[in-house]
C-alpha cells in the first residue's frame, strides 16, 4: 500500500503537489509482524520504505489493536516516529507492548458467542476516550499545534493489546493473535494473523474470529485461500449457538455470497487437515458491501506448535 506523506499545507499549492508527489512512504500488510517475547510483552515490527524521490521528513506513526477479525472495533495501543527517509530508504522500527491475560469467560465449550462478543466489541468508556484524545493529538499536529510526538518509550504513549479469544475461553496460547492497524497519516494498513496454532491431524479443528461491528446492520462476504483441497475446510456463523461449539443447524457459509448481519458476527472456522498434514496457511478474505473493502484474516497453522491450539472434536 502507497502512503502519501501529508504535510501542513503550504501557501503556494503547487509547491506543495509537488512535494507530496516526491515523497511516498509504503507500508504493505506483511510488512508488520509481531510475537510474543519475555516478560509478558508483543514485540510489534513495522517496516516503512520511501519510495518517492524526495526525502520524507520525521512523520507519527500511530498503532491500534483489535481481537482477531475483519471490521472491527479497533483501541489505541502506541505511537511511534518514522525518521526521515532518503529516496529508496527503508527502516523497521519496533515497539513492545503489554500483553493481558484476561480471566476466561469459561470453556470453550461452555461459552455463549454473544457472551465472547460483548467482551471483545465494547470497549469501555475510558478506552473511547483515549482513542479520541490520541485522534486530538494527531490533528494538532497536522496543524502546526505541536510537536512530534515522543517515541513509545513513554510509558504515557502505550497501552496494553487488545484480549486475545483464545485467553477469553480458557485457551491461551503462545503467541498473541489478533489485528494491529498502522496509520501513517490518515492511511491505515492492517494486518490480521493467528500465529503458529496447533491443529491436530486427522481431526476436526476449530478456531474463530469475529466480524463487523456492534449495532452497525451490513452485509459481509468469505473466500478461503491458502489450503490444499485436502484439508476439509468450512466457515460457519454461530452467534445464536449456547457455546462455541458447532451446532448441526448451523448453515455454512457459502464463498463470496452475502451474509446479512444487524451487528458484530462470530464466525467460527472448522478444518480437518490430512493425518499426514504439515503446516498450512489459510487466509479468510472478508468484503464489507457498504465500503467494498476487503480484510484478510490469516491463520499460520502448524501441528507441532506449542500450545493448547485450536479445539478439536
Amino acid at each position: 500500500m502507497v502512503v502519501l506523506e501529508k504535510r501542513p499545507e503550504l501557501n503556494v499549492r503547487s509547491e506543495y503537489e509537488s512535494i507530496t508527489r516526491e515523497v511516498e512512504l509504503v507500508v504493505e500488510r506483511t510488512d508488520i509482524t509481531f510475537h510474543d517475547v519475555a516478560g509478558g510483552k508483543v514485540r510489534i515490527s513495522v517496516t516503512v520504505r520511501n519510495d518517492g524521490t524526495g526525502i520524507s521528513q520525521p512523520i507519527p506513526m500511530r498503532l491500534e489493536s483489535a481481537a482477531l477479525g475483519a471490521f472491527v472495533p479497533w483501541q489505541p495501543l502506541a505511537r511511534l516516529v518514522v525518521p526521515a527517509l532518503e529516496p529508496g530508504e527503508s527502516r523497521e522500527l519496533s515497539t513492545e507492548v503489554a500483553r493481558q491475560r484476561p480471566a476466561p469467560l469459561g470453556d470453550f465449550d461452555r461459552v455463549p458467542p454473544r457472551t465472547l462478543l460483548t467482551a471483545v466489541t465494547s470497549p469501555d468508556e475510558s478506552s473511547r476516550q483515549r482513542r479520541s484524545n490520541g485522534m486530538a493529538a494527531i490533528v494538532d499536529l497536522f496543524r502546526g499545534r505541536r510537536t512530534v510526538p515522543r517515541p513509545t518509550s513513554d510509558p504515557a504513549q502505550q497501552l496494553s493489546l487488545a484480549s486475545d479469544l483464545w485467553d477469553l475461553v480458557g485457551r491461551s496460547q503462545p503467541h498473541w493473535a489478533g489485528n494491529i492497524n498502522v496509520f501513517i497519516g490518515r492511511h491505515p494498513v492492517e494486518r490480521h494473523l493467528a500465529r503458529a496454532l496447533r491443529i491436530y491431524p486427522g481431526r476436526t479443528n476449530m478456531a474463530m474470529f469475529v466480524v463487523g461491528e456492534p449495532a452497525r446492520p451490513d452485509a459481509y462476504s468469505f473466500d478461503l485461500a491458502g489450503l490444499s483441497s485436502s484439508w476439509k475446510t468450512t466457515l460457519y456463523e454461530i452467534a445464536g449457538n449456547r457455546s462455541l461449539l458447532i451446532d448441526p443447524s448451523n448453515p455454512r457459509i457459502q464463498e463470496a455470497q452475502w451474509v446479512e448481519a444487524n451487528g458484530s458476527l462470530m464466525v467460527m472456522l472448522a478444518t480437518q487437515p490430512p493425518a499426514d498434514c504439515k503446516t498450512g496457511k489459510l487466509e479468510v478474505h472478508v468484503k464489507r458491501r457498504s465500503s467494498g473493502k476487503t480484510a484478510i484474516v490469516e491463520f499460520d497453522l502448524d501441528p507441532a506448535a506449542q500450545g493448547a491450539g485450536c479445539y478439536f472434536v
